[in-house]
């Protein structure tokens, strides 16, 4: 078992990883700055040693493998490390054969089925749907995508957009900017944006943008570019993928039309942006009347927890995005 008498500082994802796995801490050699004790170095331990997970009492709560928004722990003067390992390539003693190949699971795959398991044992998970017309914001992309391109370097996609709706939406639905310790539900007065990036089918990181509830649409597009880029390229710290407190999982961007994420815990609910197809819709003309006409339309889905709000809370928090998206004068953010 975890030595409770150790003085060694470990973050609530690594005194996670300890007590799941019985590991003495004082077995454990740090890595990180000022010998600080990493994930890395746990899931290395276990590797080369085996554990024997425990079953953790069902109303004992659970701590996030992504740690939840805290006081800042005291961190030594040392650079911060950079994310390196967060994907380990294919094992060298993956086994082949003419109808088979066995491949041993990365680290990156098995703590993400670890904490998708967690969660769903944890949250009542629930899914409310909305489907948005983005002729609006097509309307100022398709005005200012050639300038974009030249000035930032990188295309204008959906997800900024959408990333501005969801903060002006949680504005008016604090609820969803929470999260559950214990029997409290805390509502943080920031928004701390998650975006889920993958890395080329090898796993996923979810980089935060920090303080997006200050920020305009321009600020945050470059942000999420920015911190998507490093991600692939593992350059991100440890800081940059902890904290969140709203979580958005891209998936529209591989061509899904509906999907049920599961909960980043310790958040209570998680929003995946589904893929943007032109097709029919009504719409309104200037003289009232009505039309037929091709625009570009999506589903946002969204898994929620019903500990923390009901459907209809789940339900206006996903209209006022619809409306800040179809309705908002985006011209004047860029």
């Amino acid at each position: 078992m975890p030595t409770s008498t150790s003085n060694k500082l470990l973050s609530p994802v690594v005194r996670r990883l300890v007590a799941d796995h019985g590991i003495d801490v004082n077995s454990l050699v740090g890595t990180g700055p000022g010998g600080r004790i990493t994930r890395e170095d746990v899931l290395d331990f276990i590797d080369k040693n085996g554990s024997a997970p425990k079953v953790m009492p069902a109303n004992k709560p659970l701590e996030s493998v992504v740690q939840a928004p805290s006081a800042p722990a005291p961190v030594a003067q040392a650079p911060a490390p950079v994310v390196t390992a967060a994907v380990a390539p294919p094992a060298k003693f993956t086994q082949s054969s003419e109808r088979e190949t066995v491949t041993p699971l990365s680290k990156i795959r098995k703590l993400t089925g670890a904490h998708m398991i967690m969660s769903q044992k944890v949250s009542p998970h629930a899914l409310s749907v909305v489907e948005v017309d983005y002729a609006n914001v097509d309307a100022t992309r398709n005005a200012v995508k050639d300038q974009w391109k030249q000035s930032e370097g990188f295309t204008l996609t959906y997800l900024p957009f959408i990333a501005r709706a969801i903060v002006d939406a949680l504005a008016e639905f604090p609820n969803l900017n929470a999260s559950i310790e214990g029997d409290n539900l805390i509502v943080h007065n920031y928004v701390d944006l998650g975006v889920a990036v993958d890395l080329q089918f090898q796993g996923l990181l979810v980089p935060v943008v920090r303080s997006a509830d200050s920020k305009r649409l321009r600020a945050i597009a470059r942000e999420i570019f920015d911190l998507a880029t490093r991600a692939r390229s593992r350059k991100l710290t440890p800081d940059e993928i902890q904290g969140g407190t709203f979580t958005i999982s891209n998936n529209g961007s591989a061509g899904s039309v509906l999907t049920m994420p599961i909960i980043n815990q310790p958040q209570v609910a998680i929003l995946s942006t589904d893929a943007i197809v032109r097709k029919p819709v009504v719409a309104q003309l200037s003289d009232g009347s009505e039309s037929i006409a091709i625009h570009p339309v999506g589903n946002l889905a969204m898994s929620w927890d019903h500990r923390a709000f009901d459907g209809a809370y789940a339900a206006g928090f996903l209209a006022k995005i619809k409306q800040v998206l179809e309705t908002q004068d985006w011209s004047a953010e860029i």
